[in-house]
């Protein structure tokens, strides 16, 4: 299960995420981060509270990007928690995305 919050901090629209970004939570974290992108010169995606990411939940975050990359947005990950961070370098996401240690970016 994933829990999906938003805010506005110094320029950026955050997006929170807290739980599992899975294939349970893919469909609706897909959508909710190219909803973000609508509107927004920039996003953020906080994944400090995630304690699980599936290739799916990477999925989501690609798909997000290409988006941002169309619409020219700029799109960053930020505060990758421990096991979230662990995957992305498996994945080698770093050479993809923008990925930052701390919010907001």
């Amino acid at each position: 299960m994933i829990e999906i919050t938003e805010e506005s901090r110094q320029g950026w629209h955050v997006v929170a995420l807290r739980g599992r970004a899975d294939a349970l939570a893919c469909d609706q974290l897909q959508a909710r981060l190219c909803t973000a992108l609508e509107g927004n010169k920039q996003v953020a995606v906080d994944l400090s509270a995630v304690d699980y990411i599936s290739s799916c939940g990477l999925r989501a975050m690609l798909h997000a990007a290409r988006e941002a990359q169309g619409r020219k947005v700029r799109f960053a990950i930020c505060s990758p928690s421990a096991p979230v961070k662990k995957v992305f370098d498996i994945s080698r996401m770093h050479e993809i995305l923008e990925i930052h240690g701390e919010l907001p970016c």
